[in-house]
């Protein structure tokens, strides 16, 4: 908590977004987020206490509730969870001798026509096909509204009987950006110029989720994706190089411009859409190319063999469902949560 001033010659912004929620309290109180490994583990734990109660619970109703858990926002992060989270709890039922597959239920709400908007309406529809055929409920065409002791309200009316809700409805810039005073586009993200400074301050970067970038080669801001993000990293580097270490006079710069590779989204065990170079794919040739595109981009050869050997145990063997740490309510989560209150200029800052 304490706070120290660090002199910079430049300083580079990569702080990321915080879940958007809407202008009610009970959902960012009550919902669980999905952004970090901690979130991961949270929420792994908590769901492992659902089924231990719902284990104990002689009322069928009330264990139904428990076992109900609900998704909100059908992108990339909220299908692959709802379907990672399902084969989750199905495979952990035959630990729990009271539990039946009936009992469980897992509902995606998504506001929009058809889940994973960014990909094809083909590999949208197959992966929505697959999903269902697995026990996930879709609710397209509603979203979230509130959230209640009883469970969540739907804008349609309806109150699901839950415990759980996991929130993936899209996020925001962090909200450092607007308090240091830099100019920002109306979603709070920092302005920033086809070399990635920020608008108006020349020794100031800032690049992914939390930065407006243009792409130099079509002229729209590019997505807030990882691999964007990552091309934008190298130019970041390039030019920072090129100011610091470069010859005499004006360095020359790098704008940023990428085109997508494509993009990837697994579905579950052994199921996932992917849509490369123009190219689409589904089922279990998208799933291995999913994770060989993912062990390509672990950072050392050691990783790679650790997370190799990790998905090969679990072709054979169940999850464990072992709790690993005490489960914590978003409620109690929110409430040590410290806030940043008050407005920090850059001036202040740089001083």
């Amino acid at each position: 908590g304490a706070e120290f001033a660090v002199p910079f010659d430049h300083l580079v912004l990569a702080v990321g977004a915080v879940p958007r929620f809407p202008d009610h309290p009970g959902i960012a109180q009550r919902a669980f987020t999905f952004k970090s490994l901690q979130d991961a583990v949270r929420l792994r734990n908590h769901v492992i206490g659902m089924l231990e109660r719902a284990d104990a619970e002689p009322d069928p109703q009330r264990r139904k509730a428990l076992l109900r858990f609900v998704v909100a926002g059908g992108g990339f992060a909220g299908a692959e969870l709802i379907g990672g989270l399902n084969d989750f709890v199905r495979g952990a039922l035959g630990f729990y001798t009271n539990l039946s597959p009936e009992d469980v239920s897992l509902v995606l709400v998504h506001p929009g026509e058809r889940i994973l908007p960014e990909l094809s309406p083909e590999l949208a529809a197959y992966a929505a096909e697959r999903l269902q055929a697995r026990g996930v409920t879709l609710r397209l065409g509603v979203r979230v509204c509130d959230v209640v002791p009883e469970g969540v309200v739907l804008n349609d009316g309806e109150t699901l009987a839950t415990e759980t809700l996991i929130w993936a409805a899209g996020n925001r810039p962090h909200p450092l950006i607007q308090h240091l005073g830099l100019p920002t586009n109306p979603r709070g993200a920092a302005k920033v110029e086809p070399t990635l400074q920020v608008e108006g301050h020349a020794n100031v970067w800032a690049i992914g989720d939390c930065a407006a970038v243009p792409d130099a080669r079509t002229g729209a801001l590019a997505p807030a994706t990882a691999q964007h993000a990552e091309r934008q990293a190298a130019v970041l580097a390039h030019n920072l190089h090129a100011i610091l270490r470069g010859r005499r006079g004006k360095p020359k710069l790098k704008a940023f411009q990428h085109r997508s590779r494509g993009s990837l989204a697994v579905l579950g065990y052994q199921t996932a859409v992917a849509e490369v170079y123009g190219l689409k794919f589904s089922g279990l040739l998208a799933w291995w190319l999913w994770r060989a595109v993912y062990l390509t981009k672990l950072p050392s050869l050691e990783k790679k063999i650790r997370v190799a050997l990790d998905w090969t145990v679990n072709l054979f063997f169940p999850r464990d469902i072992v709790q690993t740490m005490e489960a914590v309510s978003p409620a109690a989560v929110w409430e040590d949560k410290r806030l940043l209150t008050r407005e920090v200029p850059l001036a202040e800052v740089s001083e």
